[in-house]
């Protein structure tokens, strides 16, 4: 995906929607089957799908993501790297956006919400250390930001509102989002990246696999 600058001159708006009426068919009134699975960005690993562009590299990791079941949340593990020689990006939750095959659109979940409603944050943090093997090598030798919208109360971290990104260093984080409408495994998704200083989102697509786990396979072999 070809990355350029914002030019005030460009009416954005109209590019972005011209890009996702032809990727997701959300000008259409035609509802796309989500059990067909469209193209995808290349992947870094069996759980990690990358985008790698002139300005940003932006990777989306689904290794915790696999294991949601009933959680009203998914979580994504995500790597944004700034390759720009001048532009430094401000990021905020707003900047951050899952889009389904129907194109609905989903902004990140509050971090009180997710606190109270979702008992997973350390163990995703867990498995988001873990992934770090994958992302920090392809971060190469770029300079590391601090990013922490979702702080695990058993850190005692400081929520982070806002992730200052210059020239050539890279943040990485866990997101939460709704469960999209489409459903969770085995469905094209988008994660959109959007800034000010960029005249198009970036985004990655991917998909979700739904991994059964030891006791889920004990509890359907014991009903046999």
């Amino acid at each position: 995906m070809r990355q350029t600058a914002a030019d005030p001159d460009i009416t954005v708006r109209t590019v972005v929607s011209l890009i996702l009426c032809g990727l997701l068919g959300g000008c259409t009134t035609i509802e796309r089957n989500p059990n067909v699975v469209g193209p995808y960005s290349d992947k870094l690993s069996p759980y990690n799908y990358k985008e790698d562009g002139s300005l940003v590299m932006m990777i989306v990791g689904v290794e915790a993501a696999r294991f949601i079941r009933k959680e009203p949340y998914v979580p994504l593990f995500i790597m944004v790297a700034n390759k720009s020689k001048t532009l430094s990006y401000a990021i905020t939750r707003e900047s951050f956006v899952l889009e389904d095959s129907l194109g609905h659109q989903y902004a990140m979940a509050p971090a009180q919400e997710v606190s109270a409603k979702y008992r997973r944050l350390d163990y995703d943090r867990t498995l988001f250390r873990q992934n770090q093997a994958f992302t920090t090598t392809a971060a190469g030798l770029f300079s590391y930001i601090r990013s922490n919208f979702f702080p695990s109360g058993a850190r005692s971290a400081l929520l982070i509102q806002q992730v200052s990104l210059p020239p050539f260093a890279y943040m990485e984080d866990v997101l939460y989002f709704p469960i999209p409408e489409t459903g969770l495994n085995g469905v094209p998704l988008r994660l959109l990246f959007k800034v000010k200083d960029l005249a198009e989102p970036v985004f990655v697509s991917f998909e979700v696999p739904k991994t059964i786990g030891i006791f889920e396979k004990e509890d359907r072999g014991g009903g046999r």
